[in-house]
């Protein structure tokens, strides 16, 4: 007696979902948002942008006795990307503050 290979069982009751949309069975799956436009300006156009962003803050730094310590150039790339305006408000933030005397202790 040969032994021919077991045929797949079949499940009739269960369906994929695409069938069970057409039989109204079941809801179509939500279709993902279309992602959103591409805003601000060219690269050329924001990297000259954030070159001037950030001398503007290096000026300020520099104007206000900053020492820059070991991060700061990573936070003024950061700062260098915000709008021009939000720039120019920590420039004008920076020119103001007064150096900490260091001698002095922690501050409260």
């Amino acid at each position: 007696m040969s032994q021919r290979p077991a045929r797949p069982r079949v499940d009739d009751t269960a369906g994929d979902l695409e069938s069970l949309v057409r039989l109204g069975l079941a809801d179509p799956p939500p279709v993902p948002a279309p992602p959103p436009p591409a805003r601000g300006l060219p690269d050329a156009a924001q990297s000259g942008m954030e070159r001037a962003n950030e001398a503007r803050l290096q000026a300020a730094l520099s104007e206000s006795g900053v020492a820059k310590g070991s991060r700061d150039e990573e936070v003024i790339d950061v700062l260098a990307r915000l709008d021009p305006a939000d720039v120019d408000a920590v420039a004008a933030w920076l020119r103001q503050r007064k150096p900490r005397d260091e001698s002095a202790g922690p501050q409260k």
